[in-house]
Order: C-alpha cells, then structure tokens, then sequence
C-alpha cells in the first residue's frame, strides 16, 4: 500500500474509533467479557494512538456503532424467519 494511501485510510480511521463517544459514562453500560490479548491491544491502542483523551468503553462503543451501521441490513437479513426469544 502507498504512503499516501496509507495516510489517508489512517486519517479515516482516527476519525470514526478515536474520538469521544456521544453516549453516556460506562458506568451505565453493562458489562463484557473479552480476550486478555484483546483487553491489551485495545488499552495499547487507546493509550498511544487516543493520546489519552479517549477511554476504553468510548473506543469500543465506537467500533460497535460503525460495524452495526456498516453491517446493520445483513444483521436484519439474518433475523428474517427467526425466533428471538
């Protein structure tokens, strides 16, 4: 991939997982289990790349948001003719 491309696919990046999220403090969120590998890279990511000013919970509702929005008429799609209980 070209530097330029690169920067630019970056840029987009930072732009949709590393800023503040809109929604309310983790603390009234609930609580989820994930890989330790997964819980480091994350932290790493929201330290280094976040400088800080972005939380945990705000990275990962981020992340949440953008794939339900990308993925959300396939989700639907896989609903259709199932029972939810």
């Amino acid at each position: 991939m070209e530097k330029e491309e690169l920067d630019r696919r970056t840029q987009g990046y930072q732009s949709a997982y590393i800023r503040k999220t809109d929604t309310p403090a983790a603390r009234l969120g609930k609580s989820l289990y994930i890989r330790e590998e997964h819980h480091e890279r994350i932290s790493q990511t929201v330290h280094i790349v976040g400088h800080g000013k972005i939380t945990l919970y705000g990275y990962v509702d981020n992340i949440l948001n953008e794939h339900f929005k990308r993925y959300h008429e396939e989700i639907v799609n896989s609903f259709t003719g199932k029972r939810i209980y």
